[in-house]
């Protein structure tokens, strides 16, 4: 029996990359470390390992990656408990090696199978959210559940709504041959990663989610006469949903409708009340600390410092609901202002290559990292495995792609 040769083994543990990390943080960590012992077992027996540092140091996110770790090692170093900010440093660590191991790893020949295996893996676990959120009524208990397979309902709403981008990008700009034969895959995929994402009642999914769409019509010109009638499909799934089931609607409506202060059990506003709060605790940590802030992982051991009265819900919170002030109140504005240099880099890479190619893949990067962003807003999306992970694998998917002939 011929033993599979190392490309043949990189592309498994790249599929098995795109697989997991819809749904285990181990498993792709896994996938990820296997991997890059592959890519490193692979230019040793090219005996190209020495082009690996000017291919690392000659990318344009590397400089921007570069500053970011800085301040986070200088914040770590300057906290209000080092041990506990230079322990955050694993983290941030871990997600440079990722993105610049698929960077390195990701081929043009893989992107069609990967993107397959990664629309799959949404669909199935799609299929799972939608009958975990209608499993009580049909039981009889009359109360729609939140959809979340393997994670908490609002990290998998911001993972459907990256997945379901990609399905998106697929079906707009279908020009490759070999998509004639995925189309239906896509096709069948799209209605339960779309309605994964209405059943996780999460607002920041669905804002993320109109960001991506929004930023397709305005990035993609050729793909907006399908786009629109996607668009008409998706909200007239949305008024029929929210016609039978109102606490879609209500969940929308509380948005506008917040009384701040309000920490009384209304599970439509509460959840905003909260946020709101946790908001003005990091302004106050950020107006204390405005230059290097009370340190990476350090928010927990000074909550009390800063909101010594009771807080709803939990009496001391780790993270502030929001990347933006939650770094500017650990890293102060240099943390702030090198992870907005590096958002912003990461996004002027995935136009470029869109541009470049006009390819779906690209296009995928490109719509994700401003529904990223915007999701950013009510969490801290970019500290999670699940979803930071996914947009790098967007990002190795837009540097992987070439120009689509129609």
């Amino acid at each position: 029996m011929k033993k599979p040769s190392l490309n043949a083994l990189l592309l498994a543990t790249l599929g098995l990359f795109a697989f997991s990390v819809i749904f285990s943080v181990t498993a792709v960590e896994t996938a990820l470390l296997l991997t890059l012992a592959l890519l490193l077992a692979w230019k040793y027996r090219e005996g190209s390992l020495s082009g690996l540092r000017p291919a690392l140091t000659g990318h344009p996110l590397f400089a921007p990656w570069m500053l970011y770790l800085a301040v986070c090692l200088l914040t770590s170093a300057t906290a209000y408990y080092p041990l506990k900010g230079l322990g955050q440093l694993n983290s941030d660590f871990l997600k440079y090696v990722c993105l610049f191991t698929l960077l390195l790893a990701v081929k043009k020949e893989h992107l069609p199978g990967l993107s397959a295996v990664y629309a799959a893996a949404a669909a199935v676990s799609a299929l799972f959210g939608v009958f975990e959120a209608v499993r009580p009524v049909l039981s009889g208990d009359g109360i729609l559940a939140r959809a979340g397979v393997f994670m908490n309902a609002v990290r998998y709403g911001e993972a459907m709504t990256i997945a379901f981008l990609l399905i998106l990008s697929r079906l707009l700009l279908p020009s490759k041959e070999s998509f004639k034969r995925e189309r239906l895959l896509y096709a069948l995929a799209a209605a339960p990663v779309f309605a994964a994402i209405v059943f996780s009642q999460t607002r920041g999914a669905y804002l993320g989610a109109i960001a991506g769409i929004l930023a397709i019509f305005f990035f993609a010109p050729q793909a907006r006469r399908r786009l629109t009638v996607y668009m008409a499909l998706m909200l007239a799934a949305a008024v029929v949903l929210g016609t039978a089931a109102p606490v879609f609607k209500n969940r929308l409506s509380a948005m506008l409708t917040i009384r701040q202060g309000d920490f009384s059990e209304n599970p439509q506003n509460i959840g905003i009340n909260v946020r709101i709060e946790l908001w003005k605790v990091g302004y106050k940590m950020f107006k204390a600390h405005p230059v290097l802030g009370v340190g990476p992982d350090n928010i927990k051991r000074v909550f009390k410092k800063y909101h010594p009265e009771p807080f709803p819900e939990e009496e001391v919170y780790g993270t502030l609901n929001n990347l933006y002030v939650h770094q500017a109140a650990e890293r102060g504005i240099l943390g702030v202002a090198a992870l907005l240099l590096l958002f912003v880099s990461m996004f002027l890479f995935a136009l470029k290559r869109f541009k470049a190619s006009n390819s779906p893949y690209a296009l995928w990067a490109l719509c994700a990292l401003p529904a990223f962003y915007v999701v950013n807003i009510t969490e801290i999306s970019f500290q999670h495995v699940h979803t930071a992970f996914a947009i790098f694998l967007a990002l190795a998917f837009a540097a992987a792609a070439e120009e689509e002939k129609g």
